[in-house]
């Protein structure tokens, strides 16, 4: 759009000044450059130049009513002085007129006896003088009657026309009639004799310039009925002539004459001098009005159009901007896992996203444009609206939700609420609370049971001192006792131990002790299950290290439940379990590695997500929550598999630095 303005712009410049160029041209008769060259004001030198010199300009005094000598006064007058006296006081200078007659008028320019006179201009004057801009045109035209038929050059024939010998007209004339049809050319000695010819009926028509012809008219006959034919036969530029040394001169001449022309001087002039009967003469003013009225219509016309561009293109902005917005929108509302069903006040469905596709198990063709109670696979959500209800379907849980879009609309929204994680997590929170309550309750029982536990081992102490060393079935009764007491004490210990997990801080510990009351606790499974453990320790600072033992009992514990399961589904005759631990570099670093199902490649990546399970009645939190305990101590855990062979994860637990306690 931009670009379009920019193409408008340079058009309307282009074409605006090209008008502009050619009214300048056709109202002042001259170019362009020296318009701007005239227009500028008079320079300090040039207004030197005539405050201090009288400028003498030669006219020919028989040319009326150009030039002549008035009867009744005796005073040089005519147009051109007009012209001149104008041109005086446009400039502010002082113009005298050098009368001469004919052909002298030139001789006394070039003589020097004149600074500027008014000469034809001829290829022979061209090179012996400058001329300025046309003062006017004098134009060679035909003279008929009122009523005539003629009304054009092409039109005359069969008529005799009056012309002064030797003028302009009669050389133009011969040239142009010529060719004509029966068209006779009269000979006169002035314009008197052609007027009489013509009064007489012994001409048709009279050529001559047309001013001179409608000065006659005025002064003496003072008739309206005759007319001029409109296209002259001659047009001849008049301007002044000054001498090639007179540049200056020349200058002031063209600024002066290009004043009085954009002042319309020259009307005012003519009219004083032809009265009624005005000879056509160009009119700068009107002509530059209407030039300059066309000029503000299309700057109004090009104004309109480039606010049209603009509001076209703020529209089309607006337009795309609104697209991509609705495009976004569609796009999030496509991506929700949540289903959004949207209808209109007739109650058909008018918007749908992807999720209810999916749950439906249908395309956009068989939901848009229908109402929900015409959709059957539709039918048993709708029936549990409400929010209350949890519908269960292909192993997922949803809730539904209907009611109005807004208040002030009439369309209603249908939301399937997917809650089949939320629903999982609660029953985990749930599943937790009542762990948290059983961890409680086993501390509060470990404490009671210890009590007669200790009584029980005092008994055995007594009664071993009563059995004799004969009796062997006894002495062994009381040995299985006794070693049956303190698996239960240790059973009690661990137990006591898990049960004020606190996963905030590191403590000194004695990691083989630790990782040995783990091994311990799950030892009956491991021997249901026939896996053989292994631990392997490279603890070159000692068994004692300060780190975060709630974390690493929480570590294999969780590893060792998903290992267990793992074996109990192998077919394997030897199931095992590695456990590698290495003090090295301020990270006690674990390798746990089993030979197990293992995981395909595609699935090993997932393991730590959320809800992420392999197992029919597992939550998919384990290995989440360990990474997330890792993460926040500033360990890590990572995992590597080949389906079938082996499953092994990689712990990186941080050690903090302290003197290591025997």
């Amino acid at each position: 759009m931009k670009k379009q303005i920019i193409i408008t712009v340079i058009f309307f410049l282009v074409v605006a000044g090209a008008i502009k160029w050619g009214d300048i041209v056709n109202r002042y008769e001259i170019g362009i450059l020296d318009f701007l060259r005239y227009s500028s004001p008079l320079t300090e030198e040039e207004k030197d130049y005539l405050s201090n010199n009288t400028v003498l300009y030669g006219i020919d005094v028989n040319d009326a009513p150009f030039a002549f000598v008035a009867e009744e006064t005796g005073q040089n007058t005519g147009i051109l002085v007009d012209y001149f006296n104008q041109l005086s006081i446009t400039l502010e200078g002082d113009f005298q007129p050098v009368v001469a007659e004919g052909i002298n008028v030139a001789l006394r320019l070039k003589d020097g006896d004149t600074d500027s006179a008014i000469v034809k201009k001829t290829r022979l004057n061209e090179k012996v003088f400058l001329y300025t801009q046309p003062l006017y045109t004098e134009r060679s035209k035909v003279l008929v009657e009122g009523d005539s038929d003629f009304d054009n050059l092409k039109d005359l024939s069969n008529l005799s026309i009056a012309v002064i010998s030797g003028s302009s007209a009669h050389h133009a004339a011969n040239e142009f009639f010529k060719e004509a049809n029966n068209v006779r050319l009269v000979l006169t000695a002035d314009l008197n004799e052609s007027f009489y010819l013509f009064g007489t009926d012994e001409v048709d028509a009279i050529i001559g310039d047309e001013a001179k012809i409608s000065y006659f008219l005025n002064s003496g006959i003072r008739s309206n009925r005759f007319k001029f034919l409109e296209e002259p036969i001659l047009e001849e530029d008049v301007s002044m002539a000054v001498r090639p040394d007179q540049t200056m001169l020349f200058n002031i001449l063209n600024k002066g004459i290009l004043e009085m022309k954009r002042t319309n001087q020259y009307s005012h002039i003519n009219s004083k001098w032809f009265g009624s009967f005005i000879p056509e003469i160009d009119d700068s003013t009107e002509t530059g009005r209407g030039v300059n009225l066309f000029l503000l219509v299309m700057a109004t016309v090009f104004a309109l159009l480039i606010w049209v561009f603009t509001v076209r293109s703020q529209v089309n902005q607006r337009t795309m901007e609104l697209a991509e917005s609705r495009e976004e929108l569609r796009e999030l509302v496509d991506s929700l896992r949540d289903g959004i069903i949207v209808t209109g006040g007739d109650g058909v469905i008018q918007v749908c996203n992807n999720s209810v596709l999916d749950f439906l198990g249908l395309n956009k063709d068989a939901v848009i444009g229908k109402k929900p109670e015409d959709i059957k696979e539709l039918i048993p959500f709708l029936e549990r609206a409400g929010g209350s209800i949890i519908y269960t379907k292909d192993d997922r849980d949803y809730l539904i939700y209907r009611r109005k879009l807004n208040q002030s609309s009439s369309n209603d929204l249908i939301f399937i609420d997917d809650y089949t994680d939320r629903h999982r997590v609660e029953n985990l929170r749930s599943q937790e609370s009542k762990m948290i309550a059983v961890g409680e309750l086993s501390a509060g029982l470990a404490h009671e049971i210890r009590n007669p536990l200790g009584l029980i081992k005092s008994y055995l102490y007594i009664l071993k001192k009563k059995i004799s060393g004969e009796d062997e079935t006894g002495t062994h009764a009381i040995k299985v006792m006794d070693d049956s007491a303190d698996r239960i004490n240790s059973l009690i210990e661990n137990l006591l131990g898990f049960s004020r997990l606190s996963m905030e801080h590191s403590e000194n510990v004695n990691l083989r002790q630790v990782v040995d009351s783990v091994i311990s606790l799950e030892e009956p499974r491991f021997r249901k299950n026939q896996v053989k453990v292994e631990v392997n320790y490279d603890l070159p600072n000692g068994e004692i290290l300060k780190l975060n033992s709630d974390v690493l009992k929480l570590c294999l514990v969780n590893l060792i439940n998903n290992s267990l399961d793992a074996l109990k589904e192998s077919q394997k005759e030897e199931k095992s379990i590695h456990i590698n631990i290495k003090d090295a570099s301020g990270n006690l670093n674990i390798e746990f590695r089993d030979n197990g199902k293992g995981i395909d490649s595609e699935n090993l990546e997932t393991i730590f997500n959320p809800f992420y399970t392999t197992k029919d009645d597992g939550t998919g939190l384990g290995l989440y929550i360990l990474q997330s305990e890792m993460r926040r101590i500033g360990g890590s855990i990572s995992a590597e598999s080949k389906e079938g062979e082996f499953m092994k994860f990689i712990i990186s637990l941080p050690i903090e630095k302290e003197e290591n306690h025997e």
